[in-house]
């Protein structure tokens, strides 16, 4: 069973003015798509959700998404980077006379 989310309810006029008056109050778009997205799970939905609420904020898809990938709202698309050094192959050289 799916919890319901916080937009389940709102029509699109509503959602609109959510927005206007969360903007207008001094919430960030990331404050915005945290509080959207709570109890909506799945990765293609969060990003459904996000590519959404941003076009009605004036944000371009891949702006919204980064914003949301910056907040830890969503996964990033890319593999962590490796922070240790990896260790030396030893690679064989002569030895002794």
């Amino acid at each position: 069973m799916r919890k319901p989310s916080v937009s389940d309810h709102l029509t699109p006029r509503e959602k609109k003015g959510a927005i206007e008056a969360a903007l207008a109050g001094g919430m960030e778009p990331a404050e915005v798509f945290k509080a959207v997205l709570q109890n909506v799970f799945g990765v293609s939905q969060r990003k459904n959700m996000i590519i959404e609420w941003g076009r009605k904020m004036g944000l371009e898809p891949n702006d919204s998404l980064r914003i949301a990938q910056n907040a830890n709202l969503i996964a990033s698309p890319r593999a962590p980077r490796e922070t240790q050094e990896k260790p030396q192959r030893k690679t064989p050289g002569k030895t002794g006379a």
